[in-house]
């Protein structure tokens, strides 16, 4: 049974004088939210660094294992992703259109895929670890060898157990955002955080549990908000909930809901499959390389999180207006957040590129290896690049939520593999074989250019509803 929804959050998102100040209001949780996700990588990362092994060639060994395991990771995770667009757009709409009622069912059955996608992604990755065939297949595919691969095995094992965890968690929190409430996420998150940080401490630092304390770590993090998201879902007094006899999929409802997370799920993975060559590619040029570019890669994500929530949150307002047969606020909600994130991202940068070298010393701990020289150079690189990213994400954020998630399939697969690997082969085949510069060129060329097939694309939206009533 639908429940009555805070007023408050649809007041502000539907009917607020202020869409400026609705959106920032709204975005600041999951700002915080997505910042905390981003943590909890970090944390592994920054324990890691400081484990006791000896040499600075095995902690490089380490990072790069870390590293290889974030986009096979994501990879993997874009069917969750796919899940989450999917039930922003949905559960907006339908909320907006006032059918609550279908808003609780989809959300139902949006749960239970989420359940089943996570078990046979588990099952993938139990399969191919180091316990059946002696290292694990993704990261040997990746180029990892030697102590990066031992690791890499060790690693990628104990975290393939909490898919499950993380697609119940990502589906939930899109459940809420699409009916405008994101806070309750963020407390359970900050619980999660904490945890990982006192046992990664515990686990590397006290108990000298290496690479695999730090995954056991994360992967209890995890585990540790579960109950309260279940109670919330099947039992919350104010907010969309689910329920078990609505959660069956048939195949009326599985058609519908693929319409939309099919190709958000798949735009997701070719990105995360073509970051997974990439990095493939990184990984050839040695382990200083690799741990280099990891750090470069999470204070880029840490930089992106505050356009990430905006696009988030402005996907949420953009269904909603949609399904509530106002399209001008839809289309302004649009500009606001674009703006805003453009101006964010300017502001980041300025203040994050002339103190870069203290937060990476800070990460590896050290300033006195390669890693720590290279991870300068790139993320300079990248940080340029991150007002681009702003638009990007606000073209994202319109396509999802107005519920044309194909055109973030098209806007994904073109700039990635019809810009970015090719070009990166094309300087591979031009530089030396040990210059790793055209990977930034890629990279910065590929972000400005994507720009103008979004404003091609954003043409074709007619701010009209999607769902079938």
């Amino acid at each position: 049974m639908a429940r009555p929804i805070k007023k408050q959050n649809l007041e502000r998102i539907l009917h607020h004088p202020s869409l400026l100040k609705g959106i920032v209001i709204m975005a600041i949780p999951v700002f915080l939210n997505n910042f905390l996700k981003s943590l909890h990588d970090m944390v592994d990362a920054i324990f890691v660094a400081r484990m006791d092994v000896g040499s600075q060639a095995t902690l490089d060994a380490a990072l790069a294992a870390l590293n290889i395991h974030w986009p096979v990771f994501n990879f993997f995770m874009a069917l969750a992703a796919g899940l989450g667009i999917a039930t922003v757009a949905m559960v907006s709409q339908y909320v907006g259109a006032g059918r609550k009622d279908l808003a609780s069912s989809y959300a139902s059955k949006l749960i239970t895929l989420a359940i089943i996608f996570a078990i046979i992604v588990m099952a993938i990755f139990f399969f191919t670890s180091d316990q059946f065939l002696g290292y694990n297949l993704f990261a040997y595919l990746m180029g990892a060898r030697g102590e990066a691969l031992s690791y890499a095995g060790e690693y990628f094992r104990i975290r393939s157990y909490e898919f499950v965890l993380v697609f119940i968690f990502i589906v939930y929190q899109s459940i809420r955002q699409a009916t405008g409430e994101t806070l309750y996420p963020v407390l359970l998150n900050i619980g999660g955080i904490f945890v990982n940080i006192i046992l990664t401490w515990l686990f590397v630092s006290q108990l000298n549990m290496g690479i695999a304390g730090a995954a056991y770590a994360t992967l209890i993090a995890h585990a540790a908000p579960m109950p309260f998201i279940l109670y919330d879902l099947f039992y919350s007094k104010h907010h969309i909930r689910i329920s078990f006899r609505e959660m069956m999929i048939d195949k009326l409802t599985l058609s519908e809901m693929g319409r939309f997370a099919v190709p958000a799920s798949v735009g997701q993975a070719v990105s995360s499959l073509g970051f997974v060559i990439i990095q493939s590619i990184i990984l050839r040029y040695g382990d200083m390389v690799s741990a280099g570019f990891s750090v470069g890669n999470r204070i880029s994500s840490l930089l992106l999180n505050p356009v990430v929530a905006i696009s988030t949150i402005s996907a949420a307002f953009i269904g909603l207006n949609i399904g509530h047969a106002q399209p001008e606020r839809a289309r302004r909600a649009y500009e606001v957040s674009r703006n805003l994130s453009f101006g964010l991202m300017v502001l980041g940068i300025a203040v994050i590129i002339p103190f870069r070298f203290p937060i990476i010393e800070l990460i590896l701990g050290t300033n006195a290896s390669d890693s720590y020289r290279i991870a300068g150079e790139y993320t300079l690189w990248l940080l340029l690049t991150q007002p681009f990213m702003g638009l990007f994400q606000s073209y994202i954020g319109l396509f999802n939520g107005s519920g044309h998630s194909n055109y973030t399939l098209k806007m994904s697969m073109l700039r990635l593999w019809g810009m970015r690997i090719p070009m990166i082969f094309i300087f591979m085949w031009l530089l030396p074989p040990d210059n790793y510069n055209g990977i930034f060129w890629a990279m910065m060329i590929s972000n400005a250019v994507i720009l103008f097939y979004g404003h091609y694309l954003k043409k074709g939206i007619k701010y009209e509803l999607q769902v079938r009533l």
